[in-house]
């Protein structure tokens, strides 16, 4: 039976075949102890079955319970209810789980799709990181999913950028897929990049009284400062376009 080691405040005053032994006499069960630092369940148990003794594994913690901890686990191994042993079994996890190792979140597979049937995405960030941003944005951009609304939208969101916890992207950049079409300048669609990239650059920053500020004044300056700003807000506002767009 491996035991984990502990540290010298967590120490024991007993060892596992002590343990096991105690829980034998106190159930009458033959029983197959595993000391085990699992995360996710400190507590389990299956019976017996033919030729073999029922198998019990236990969070180190429970090296050091005291007689009472110890019936009650005897008590929830002939008696699967718990009934009063639940107590003070739920009291005892609780004070002790210090001792149990936090699990590490899995990072979410974050799948980019850059390339379109007219605009290629990835072409158009690194252009515009390069030329606009000396390289140090590192944000993952991809199209958004084509989904069919449920009515007639009237307006359309172009990009978003939304920041993540990942080991290198800093946020995901989401271009609407509307916009890769044979009809939509690619100078639209580098501005639509250039935009979100900025929030990206910029972070999101907070107001004193709290909220959220999408587009403070730097980040305005900047964006009115693009190249191809004032060419993108006149296609932006042909109502043709948006038309087209949303058909």
């Amino acid at each position: 039976m491996g035991v984990p080691q502990l540290t010298q405040t967590e120490l024991a005053w007993r060892d596992a075949e002590s343990l096991c032994r105690e829980l034998q006499e106190r159930t009458g069960l033959q029983l197959r102890l595993t000391i085990t630092d699992n995360a996710s369940s400190v507590m389990s148990f299956a019976p017996a079955r033919a030729n073999s003794r029922a198998s019990l594994r236990l969070h180190h913690m429970f090296l050091a319970a005291g007689p009472a901890v110890v019936a009650a686990v005897a008590d929830w191994l002939t008696d699967r209810r718990l009934g009063r042993s639940a107590a003070v079994l739920n009291t005892f996890i609780r004070e002790h789980g210090h001792l149990v190792r936090a699990t590490p979140r899995r990072k979410a597979r974050i799948i980019l799709r850059t390339q379109g049937q007219y605009h290629d995405l990835k072409g158009l960030y690194d252009e515009v990181n390069r030329t606009h941003f000396a390289g140090l944005v590192k944000a993952g951009i991809t199209w958004g999913a084509r989904r069919r609304p449920r009515r007639r939208c009237r307006s359309i969101r172009f990009g978003s950028f939304t920041p993540c916890d990942h080991a290198t992207l800093d946020g995901i950049v989401r271009i609407h897929p509307f916009l890769d079409g044979e009809f939509v300048p690619r100078y639209f669609v580098r501005y639509i990049v250039f935009h979100e990239m900025l929030h990206a650059f910029l972070g999101i920053a907070e107001a004193p009284n709290g909220r959220r500020r999408i587009h403070p004044p730097e980040f305005k300056r900047l964006e009115e400062a693009y190249p191809d700003y004032a060419r993108a807000m006149a296609w932006q506002g042909r109502e043709a376009n948006l038309r087209r767009l949303l058909r």
